[in-house]
């Protein structure tokens, strides 16, 4: 698990110039027609993260409403008064992937080895261990990337990486 915390640490670190420009303005701003939207996006994280977290048998970090409008399957909503503000979004985002990665390393084996609770991902992720993984790296990256493909279509411009070799 030491690894997986690793490489999340390293996509929450391309997490922060994606994210830092956001604002309320943008929570429900579909810059190309069925793109998901910021607030879907940065909601979706964190309730997905937080789930990791309670697979690791932490408490909730996100309101428990936050599970009806950003778990998988819903749909993202073009009225930015259905999402929470902007800051509170990207400050619960950040605490919950930073709290996770304590969550995963202190889990006990026994809880790391239980089968996958969550059915429709449980074939390629059989267990917790497997699935707390995927939540933290792939599912991570796969949508750290779909916010910066919307970034890029809402007009936000290009991000600079901390570890890039451009000056």
């Amino acid at each position: 698990m030491q690894a997986t915390v690793e490489q999340s640490t390293y996509l929450l670190a391309l997490a922060e110039p994606v994210l830092t420009q956001l604002d309320d303005s943008h929570r429900a701003l579909e810059p190309v027609p069925g793109a998901k939207t910021a607030g879907w996006l940065v909601g979706h994280l964190a309730i997905s993260g937080d789930f990791a977290r309670r697979l690791c048998r932490r408490p909730p970090l996100c309101p428990a409403a936050w599970r009806n409008a950003f778990a998988p399957g819903t749909q993202p909503s073009l009225e930015a008064g259905d999402y929470p503000p902007m800051v509170a979004l990207k400050t619960t985002f950040f605490a919950v992937y930073r709290d996770l990665w304590d969550a995963a390393l202190a889990a006990a084996p026994d809880v790391l080895a239980a089968a996958n609770p969550y059915a429709p991902a449980r074939t390629a992720f059989p267990s917790v261990h497997d699935f707390v993984a995927y939540l933290m790296t792939a599912h991570l990256a796969y949508h750290l990337g779909q916010l910066t493909g919307w970034r890029a279509a809402a007009g936000l411009g290009r991000i600079h990486r901390p570890d890039s070799l451009a000056a």
